[in-house]
């Protein structure tokens, strides 16, 4: 379809400038006057930087922008009056992000004119639109505003709605489009519309389903995230049957109301769920989905290609969107959130929910709401391990009989343990960082090795423990 594009009428000063032109289809074109607005941009954009925009990607802002434009899936990013040298870096972004890097001389509201027109035209297009869009329809849940979104955005002509009466302008055949036998607007694309129209006005009529299907996929992500590792597998056939795309990336947000306990906390979580939805559909970008975990509310983002670490400073940016809004609505439920690593697959699903948990575990009391997790370091290859079955079930069987004194007489025992392994046994500065006497670590220590039945001078024996007491308090 690209390619269509280059060759349009109007669109002369549309050059290639690097990046594959058939790795996406084009479904919209945007345009974007600050580069921050990148990421959330619908998948299969034709994002087009105004002047103001291609200036300030210059230097290494302009392989952020390629990787931005590249983490929401869109399909070509243009450059306006772009006439400098393309960095050899810039190349090979566009080439790993299936990007189209194009450069554009002229008119921007000419080039959005031509680029509409000459997307308008095949029946191959139309109906490749009809089928996202009906799609997109029927997982709307009967809402006729949502559904009049839905439509509108998978369609690229605006729907409109009233009750269940659904209507749009019906586009015409471009002027060069091949002629289809009836008079304008009879095109392929208005055929498409009209044909989405009529499914939008049956799933409207069919009444609201209270968010239905994405209730289903909450609960099996929420079975996803805490079954055991041989169910996971058999679940996320269900989930790729449901629409969840398990098989991407997937950055996780946990968000925590830190300031409420029992009944009450619930109660927040089960307000809050609903309102983040609403918030992350309206904002667009790569896919979300909520379930919930541990007493917390988990919102995966999930993106096709792997986001690298401009993916994670947006999730992080999103992270902090997100938690200002919820703050206005939920004041005094103290919510603070934790962002994992990027990881991808079922079981990379389940480890950055682990990752988001560690991050609020380890900074119980920053500063800022939001804290992401290192994306560095041995934290993040013990969360890695600690995501498999096997690696929890040799965990909890080494530290047995500790845990076996109940969460209160065994957290202490299991986090003096740590730091005696730490401190490559010092007494001193054990009792230093755990503000007790030596004595006192001493005598923990020895009923430690007592109730372990191990000698903590076998190097063998301290690796295992050490990281054994670590992954424990992920």
């Amino acid at each position: 379809m690209m390619d269509r594009l280059l060759g349009a009428p109007g669109l002369d000063g549309l050059r290639h400038l690097a990046g594959p032109l058939a790795a996406r289809r084009v479904v919209h074109v945007r345009l974007a006057e600050d580069l921050r607005d990148l990421v959330r941009q619908p998948p299969g954009s034709m994002i087009v930087l105004t002047g103001a925009a291609t200036r300030q990607a210059a230097g290494y802002r302009l392989d952020v922008a390629i990787r931005d434009a590249a983490a929401a899936s869109a399909a070509a990013l243009v450059l306006t009056s772009f006439d400098a040298p393309l960095p050899a870096t810039a190349t090979a972004l566009a080439e790993r992000g299936a990007l189209a890097l194009l450069a554009f001389t002229g008119d921007l509201a000419e080039l959005a004119v031509a680029a509409e027109r000459a997307l308008s035209g095949p029946a191959a297009d139309a109906l490749a639109r009809a089928e996202a869009a009906t799609s997109a329809v029927l997982r709307a849940g009967g809402d006729p505003d949502r559904i009049a979104e839905a439509a509108s955005q998978a369609l690229g002509v605006p729907v409109r709605t009233d009750g269940a009466v659904f209507s749009a302008d019906l586009p015409a055949d471009p002027p060069d489009a091949p002629p289809t036998g009836s008079a304008s607007p009879q095109g392929h694309l208005a055929r498409a519309v009209r044909l989405v129209l009529g499914v939008a006005a049956l799933a409207a009529s069919g009444g609201q389903s209270d968010d239905h299907p994405v209730r289903s996929r909450s609960q099996l992500l929420t079975e996803l995230l805490i079954a055991p590792e041989e169910q996971a597998f058999r679940l996320a056939t269900r989930a790729r049957a449901l629409g969840l795309a398990v098989d991407s990336w997937h950055i996780a947000l946990r968000v925590e109301p830190t300031a409420l306990a029992g009944t009450d906390r619930y109660a927040v979580l089960d307000a809050v769920g609903p309102v983040a939805a609403r918030l992350l559909r309206s904002a667009g970008g790569p896919d979300w989905h909520l379930a919930r975990a541990d007493d917390a509310l988990i919102v995966i983002r999930t993106q096709q290609l792997d986001p690298g670490r401009d993916g994670l400073r947006a999730a992080v940016a999103d992270a902090g969107w997100l938690l200002s809004r919820l703050g206005d609505r939920f004041p005094g439920a103290g919510l603070r959130c934790g962002v994992s690593g990027a990881h991808r697959g079922p079981l990379g699903l389940r480890a950055s929910a682990l990752e988001a948990r560690t991050a609020l575990l380890r900074n119980p009391a920053a500063a800022s709401p939001v804290t992401a997790h290192d994306v560095a370091g041995l934290d993040r290859m013990l969360v890695e391990w600690y995501s498999s079955d096997a690696a929890r079930q040799a965990v909890q069987e080494l530290l047995a009989p500790l845990l076996a004194l109940g969460p209160k007489r065994a957290e202490p025992l299991v986090r003096t343990l740590q730091s005696y392994l730490d401190h490559q046994g010092s007494p001193a500065r054990v009792a230093e960082e755990l503000h007790l006497h030596r004595n006192a670590v001493s005598q923990r220590i020895r009923r430690i090795e007592d109730l372990l039945h191990t000698d903590l001078g076998d190097p063998q024996q301290r690796l295992a423990l050490q990281l054994a007491c670590r992954a424990a308090r992920i």
